[in-house]
């Protein structure tokens, strides 16, 4: 079981209300009848969930490396030296922290 398994459950199975873990997983909708679930569908949305996922952390962790927003319009209006090391700083971050695929 994944961490993304319950929401892309209940992002593909619309009327799950209930998810028992056993084994196979056991779903029901909220009269509590069984609901057939299609893990054909569940496997492709927990691939999407976490491609979001790694989206989100990487725009996080870019966003508190990089110099304040303020420095770097100083810089841009300095020009000059102080340009070029904040263009240098911020390709550091870039580089560090690729977008991921």
């Amino acid at each position: 079981m994944n961490k993304h398994t319950d929401q892309a459950i209940r992002n593909t199975h619309p009327t799950v209300a209930k998810i028992v873990y056993n084994d196979p997983i056991e779903a029901f909708d909220a009269s509590e009848n069984p609901v057939t679930l299609d893990m054909g569908l569940v496997a492709p949305e927990i691939a999407v969930l976490e491609a979001a996922e790694a989206k989100a952390a990487y725009r996080e962790i870019r966003r508190v490396a990089y110099p304040p927003v303020g420095d770097q319009l100083d810089a841009l209006w300095k020009g000059g030296q102080e340009q070029e090391e904040m263009k240098a700083a911020i390709d550091k971050v870039k580089a560090d922290y690729p977008k991921p695929a």
